[in-house]
């Protein structure tokens, strides 16, 4: 794009100026329905699947007027051509790559979607990718997959899929946040992927949300997704389908204990700086002394106070307000493994007379008075304001029918001050019981009893009739790594808040969600490998593979009484 000023007169460049001001200034329709088109790539130079190009730039064409910053910062070119140079005009941009091509080399041009038009910031709806080849040949390999949020409502697309060929090196080695991709592209709208003309070998791909723009996957800042396979591209084997990833955040700080204050002379309020995991908090592990005598302060009950994992209460033997106390707290870990920091584990504080004045009350219960719709096999969690003498709760707590009769019921106390309680059968449809709590009966610890009167919630519960259910199969053709229970979720997508339902598949991979409420789901599959319960999502560096994942089915449409039945889910795309 050769410019022609310096060959012109004065007058008329003035002219020329004006003109090309009033021209360049990019104005929306006025009036009319407003633009939602994406803008895409109509002209490239050189053409797709060129072969033998010698020349070290390109022209791309929009279909209309881009914001060219985020064009400049969404092109991505593979392998490494050095930095890029971005020559405008109008709707073209031309790019000089300052590094000479490598001989019989495919190249690939990624355009991401996070380009936007001019006019409405309307993105791309997916990747581009022009290929052409410095020899003779273009590269035929090809990876197609989709990325999962890690929240329903986050968006799916602009998600950076990193590959890096692994052959005839140590991929142990290979570290996402120091080494930049050998091919990169984008995902689109809905969260779909597709690295295209890539050579044979292997590869490691990893999934970034990539924060900083930096081609670097930047530790407890970027999101992640790595999959649960291995990555190979032959000859006889040239696309890899359903590489299905989903989106975390990596945490590699320790917890630390951050504030400790004495409520009353029984009671420490003890605060970390992040959630613990509560299956790491021992008692027994934590331990109060007398900073003075060294003598140590009985620990009798210990609680987090829900529904907050940060905090927790300390229930201790009587304290004395002329003496301070030091609290150790040792083997406890964040949600992400990580065990406390050793030089930020123990604090000070001094000790309290006060006496406990509150009294012992309900502090939250999962249910109101009046309650309607609860299921009919309904566990209802019931936190006390302190811990509990769970000796003495268990007539003091009554599920009951509307006229009096008594429902057996099992309780599965979660700490000392929370428990749940669910009826042993399932309840009767459009029925209204109650939850009886005599508080005069309950104690705490010190066997004080609650100051307050008896507590009765009535609640309903729902009609069967508008209940449905939902059955299927699971389908695994790796028998190779077929280890673990396969872990069937359906989430309902117009109620984001709800918790999704849960089903185990048996040895054949049928499941059945026996009652659900109408509505509209997606259902997901994963292996739960190492029987932990949840889905592990691996790691980048070192490289660890996530659990096995399905895709998202289509969204089903569930009607009360209408069993839906044959749902098929794939638990990996097949190799093609």
């Amino acid at each position: 794009m050769k410019r022609l000023h310096s060959f012109l007169p004065s007058s008329f460049l003035f002219l020329l100026s004006f003109l090309s001001i009033s021209c360049a200034v990019q104005q929306g329709p006025q009036g009319g329905p407003i633009d939602t088109e994406p803008p895409s790539i109509i002209f490239t130079a050189p053409a797709e699947y060129s072969t033998n190009v010698r020349d070290k730039r390109i022209l791309l064409e929009f279909s209309k007027y881009v914001d060219q910053r985020t064009v400049e910062e969404s092109i991505f070119v593979s392998p490494y051509v050095g930095e890029l140079e971005f020559d405008w005009s109008g709707k073209e941009v031309e790019i000089t790559f300052t590094d000479p091509l490598r001989n019989n080399t495919t190249y690939v041009i990624t355009a991401g979607t996070d380009i936007r038009d001019l006019h409405n910031s309307n993105r791309m709806a997916q990747a581009f990718t022009l290929a052409f080849s410095s020899g003779a040949t273009i590269d035929r390999g090809a990876i197609e997959g989709r990325v999962y949020t890690m929240k329903p409502e986050d968006k799916p697309e602009g998600v950076m899929i990193f590959a890096y060929a692994i052959d005839g090196i140590n991929a142990d080695t290979l570290n996402p946040g120091t080494i930049k991709p050998d091919y990169i592209t984008q995902t689109g709208t809905n969260g779909t992927f597709s690295l295209r003309h890539l050579s044979f070998g292997s590869y490691r791909i990893v999934a970034v949300r990539d924060e900083y723009r930096n081609l670097l996957y930047d530790r407890e800042v970027d999101e992640f997704a790595v999959p649960s396979i291995a990555l190979k591209l032959t000859a006889s084997d040239t696309l890899t389908r359903g590489v299905y990833m989903k989106l975390s955040k990596e945490d590699t700080t320790a917890p630390r204990l951050i504030k400790l204050e004495a409520k009353n002379a029984n009671h420490l309020f003890a605060e970390f700086s992040e959630p613990l995991d509560t299956s790491s908090v021992v008692s027994s592990h934590w331990s109060i002394a007398d900073t003075l005598t060294r003598n140590s302060l009985p620990i009798l009950s210990l609680y987090p106070n829900l529904p907050n994992l940060t905090s927790f209460t300390v229930v201790t033997a009587r304290q004395d307000s002329q003496h301070s106390y030091r609290l150790t707290v040792e083997g406890v870990a964040d949600l992400a493994g990580n065990r406390i920091n050793k030089t930020a584990n123990t604090l000070n504080v001094a000790g309290s007379g006060a006496k406990d004045t509150v009294g012992l009350k309900i502090g939250s219960i999962s249910v109101n008075d009046s309650t309607r719709g609860v299921e009919l096999l309904p566990s209802i969690r019931i936190i006390f304001s302190d811990a509990v003498n769970r000796t003495k709760t268990n007539e003091a707590i009554r599920f009951e029918e509307s006229m009096g009769k008594r429902i057996e019921s099992t309780q599965r106390w979660l700490s000392d001050e929370a428990l749940v309680v669910t009826p042993q059968k399932r309840l009767q449809s459009k029925t209204w019981y109650r939850l009886t709590l005599a508080m005069r009966q309950v104690e705490d610890l010190s066997s004080i009893p609650s100051r307050d009167s008896t507590k009765t919630f009535r609640l309903e519960t729902l009609d069967e009739e508008t209940l449905s259910s939902i059955e299927g199969t699971v389908e695994d053709p790796r028998s190779a790594d077929a280890g673990g229970r396969i872990v069937v979720t359906a989430s309902n997508v117009a109620d984001r808040n709800s918790r999704p339902y849960i089903a185990i598949a048996s040895t054949t991979g049928t499941f059945i969600f026996p009652e659900i409420l109408e509505g509209r789901y997606v259902l997901q599959a994963y292996r739960d490998q190492n029987m932990n319960g949840r889905f592990d999502f691996g790691l980048p560096f070192p490289f660890a593979p996530a659990e096995r994942l399905s895709a998202l089915t289509d969204t089903l449409k569930v009607r009360a009484r209408w069993p839906l039945e044959g749902v098929r889910i794939e638990l990996r795309g097949e190799r093609k």
